[in-house]
């Protein structure tokens, strides 16, 4: 049997998170794995990772005051791993690690958070661009 755990982010997990959000062509992450380290583990962040047998199957991070809000920025499970409750122990954990009373999320997949007992609310992003912002380097 393989084991599985939840645990924090780590400089140890960081190609595995890398290949996860590479599998979903997420270029802001992979362009710069320095840089997706120091925003993964930035001050108010929460990042755990998912590992089976040691390999990165899912990631999430949690931006939050601590107290109140929370909000997801990324939320990610391996292909071969979705289904299996993975996202929802992720969704938990880093709720319960990050502290807050409620967990914002923006996606495009609605359903799968439907599903859980999600309401519905709306948002906005703005971009550096839209602010009139031109490369940004964080």
């Amino acid at each position: 049997m393989t084991e599985d755990a939840i645990e924090p982010f780590g400089p140890a997990h960081l190609d595995g998170l890398i290949a996860l959000v590479a599998g979903e062509g997420w270029t802001e992450y992979t362009d710069d794995p320095e840089r997706t380290y120091r925003a993964l583990t930035a001050p108010g962040v929460t990042t755990l990772v998912a590992t089976v047998g040691g390999r990165v199957v899912g990631a999430i991070q949690v931006q939050s005051d601590g107290l109140i809000q929370a909000h997801v920025s990324m939320l990610l499970i391996d292909a071969n791993r979705r289904g299996l409750g993975l996202g929802s122990r992720l969704l938990r954990d880093g709720l319960e690690r990050a502290g807050g009373l409620q967990l914002d999320v923006r996606t495009r997949t609605e359903g799968y958070y439907e599903r859980l007992g999600a309401s519905r609310s709306l948002g906005f992003r703005l971009t550096g661009e839209n602010l009139g912002l031109r490369d940004v380097d964080v």
